[in-house]
């Protein structure tokens, strides 16, 4: 498969816990749907008398909103947490989608925990010519063999960050 020279670009977000990769993701993708055809999912935190007790994975598309991973004890888990492998479904048909720009978050410990993951990544990033993906800091080797240049977000460039996805995404 020829999965490397499709996408026109392939973009991924890393760096630390709360530096706001999910929100600037959010935030072109918002940009986005003013011009293009926007699929993919989002992990977003959920939160409990502000403690962070797991995450949900939301279809762009769709608007679906699954629970992902909950703190607890069981299989599989990812640290604190325990993956819901009944979001795997929503994971992989949000990655099915047909549009101009695929949003991907994340690629990480928790996604992969679902079957055939690997293979709806690289299945979608070959047939989207735009790429936006927030890439666990542990997959940034993954994600550059996948084609992805990698930017290291902190809280201090998050604008110059934001600014360049902006106009290598061709939004500006």
């Amino acid at each position: 498969m020829m999965w490397r020279e499709r996408a026109e670009v392939r973009i991924g977000i890393s760096g630390m816990p709360g530096v706001g990769k999910t929100t600037l993701v959010l935030k072109v993708a918002e940009l986005a749907a003013k011009k293009l055809r926007v699929c993919g999912f989002v992990t977003q935190e959920v939160r409990e008398r502000g403690v962070r007790i797991g995450f949900d994975v939301v279809d762009i598309a769709s608007g679906r909103r699954t629970p992902l991973a909950r703190v607890g004890t069981g299989e599989p888990s990812v640290g604190k947490y325990v993956v819901f492998l009944g979001a795997c479904s929503t994971i992989s048909e949000a990655l099915r989608g047909t549009c101009d720009l695929l949003i991907v978050d994340e690629i990480g410990a928790m996604e992969f925990k679902c079957p055939g993951f690997g293979s709806d990544l690289e299945r979608a990033v070959y047939n989207s010519p735009k790429v936006l993906a927030v890439v666990h800091r542990n997959y940034t080797n993954l994600a550059e063999s996948l084609g992805f240049e990698i930017l290291w977000l902190t809280r201090d460039n998050w604008s110059t960050i934001y600014n360049q996805v902006v106009h290598r995404l061709g939004l500006a």
